[in-house]
């Protein structure tokens, strides 16, 4: 039995050395490679903190892939749902920062290793045997196989009662057509919604009453509403409360909110509050930003828990219910 299965995609991810340094331009230096893909971050960081978990994903047989599956391995992650094919390269995400804080990205994933998962890998019972199944949105969005496969993996998990945990980590351009209506049939059955601020502004035009009715539909939602590095904010139907991030030195802030997803999803998992699972999960957002690649930064309980007991002053605060 597992505790948390996802699907989607492994990547490499390379970044530019320096910020505000353009692609474009020859001689640039490049650091890396870096275990990379949300799923990925997501699951290493489940594992990381003592869940049972498991990734359905591809990659090639190349260094890369032997890289990001060490990675996985070796932090605990049942890998065996993971095809290694001859047929294509590991993908990778190539990025830059901006002094802003922004980043561009240059993706090798739909025609890439990760890009041809397919329905036919996604074997049903990893999704049975597990308490919650994790999409990314991102997923959805790089391939149509990949889509296929997810909409197969979410199909399973309803009809065996597997909790959906949805975070739309999403491309607003890529937001159209049949993918919209994946992202739309997601949300609707999707038991936890792990979302950025900006994400939501996004996928419902009135961003309160949309949330409202969720919660009127489901009385087990979870919606949880990640602001940066202001707070985040938890609504259920019959609580409401923010909690502030955590002081930190921002050098990648990729993966940090797949680090909170993995983390509060393990929480959960063992049954412990909201609160916690909350508080926690901001303790391994900051901890994410705080080192170079996207996968470097997640960490074990016992440090979460001494970033936490260093700011005794983050505490929950109840916040207005929906309406």
């Amino acid at each position: 039995m597992y505790d948390i299965v996802t699907v989607g995609e492994i990547l490499t991810e390379i970044l530019a050395e320096n910020k505000n340094q353009k692609f474009s331009e020859v001689g640039g230096t490049l650091l890396g490679g870096f275990p990379s893909g949300a799923p990925a971050i997501f699951i290493d960081q489940c594992a990381k903190m003592g869940a049972k978990t498991a990734i359905i994903a591809k990659v090639g047989s190349d260094d890369f892939g032997t890289m990001n599956l060490n990675r996985l391995k070796d932090d605990g992650v049942d890998i065996s749902g993971v095809k290694v094919t001859k047929d294509n390269v590991t993908g990778t995400a190539f990025v830059t920062y901006q002094s802003n804080g922004e980043r561009s990205f240059i993706f090798h994933f739909a025609t890439a290793a990760c890009g041809e998962l397919c329905e036919d890998d996604v074997k049903e019972s990893f999704i049975v045997n597990s308490k919650y199944l994790h999409i990314m949105g991102c997923s959805i969005t790089g391939s149509p196989s990949m889509c296929k496969a997810i909409t197969k993996a979410v199909k399973i998990a309803k009809e065996n009662n597997v909790k959906i945990s949805f975070d739309p980590n999403i491309r607003p351009e890529l937001l159209k057509g049949s993918v919209l209506t994946v992202f739309k049939e997601i949300l609707d059955n999707c038991d936890l919604l792990l979302s950025g601020k900006k994400e939501l502004e996004e996928l419902f035009e009135n961003v309160p009453f949309s949330l409202y009715k969720m919660l009127r539909k489901n009385k087990q939602r979870i919606i949880v509403i990640k602001d940066g590095s202001n707070c985040t904010l938890v609504y259920t139907r019959k609580k409401s409360f923010k909690i502030s991030t955590f002081p930190t030195i921002e050098v990648d802030a990729t993966g940090a909110g797949d680090s909170f997803d993995g983390t509060f999803l393990t929480m959960l998992s063992n049954n412990e509050s909201l609160e916690q699972a909350t508080l926690y999960g901001n303790a391994s957002g900051a901890l994410a930003v705080s080192k170079k690649g996207p996968m470097e930064g997640n960490a074990h309980r016992d440090t979460i828990e001494e970033l936490i007991r260093n700011n005794p002053n983050i505490k929950p605060i109840i916040i207005p219910a929906l309406r």
